[in-house]
């Protein structure tokens, strides 16, 4: 089902903030998603260490909508840049052995 496309107008919180994030978490209820982003600071002891910045809760209904707009996008943004790359995650290792698990 379509929405009605209406004008938008925008204007800023004076609370409003601009972030960067390279980490975000995802939390489900049936009632909820709630995103939040961060940036990776360091490992320690094997163990990403992440700077929390900003939580960003929706309804499941504009949860979807949201990653469609977001899928046709990078999908525009591919078209005119060529094709995102996605870098395989490293290796884990035993601990023990050194090893890759």
């Amino acid at each position: 089902m379509d929405m009605p496309q209406v004008p938008q107008q925008n204007t800023k919180a004076a609370d409003f903030k601009s972030i960067y994030a390279n980490n975000v978490q995802l939390f489900m209820s049936p009632w909820d998603v709630a995103f939040v982003f961060g940036e990776n600071q360091s490992v320690k002891d094997n163990i990403l260490m992440v700077e929390q910045s900003v939580r960003v809760v929706m309804s499941p209904q504009h949860a979807k909508v949201f990653a469609q707009v977001l899928n046709d996008q990078i999908g525009r943004y591919e078209t005119t840049f060529g094709t995102i790359q996605i870098p395989s995650p490293p290796q884990q290792s035993d601990t023990k052995t050194g090893k890759p698990s």
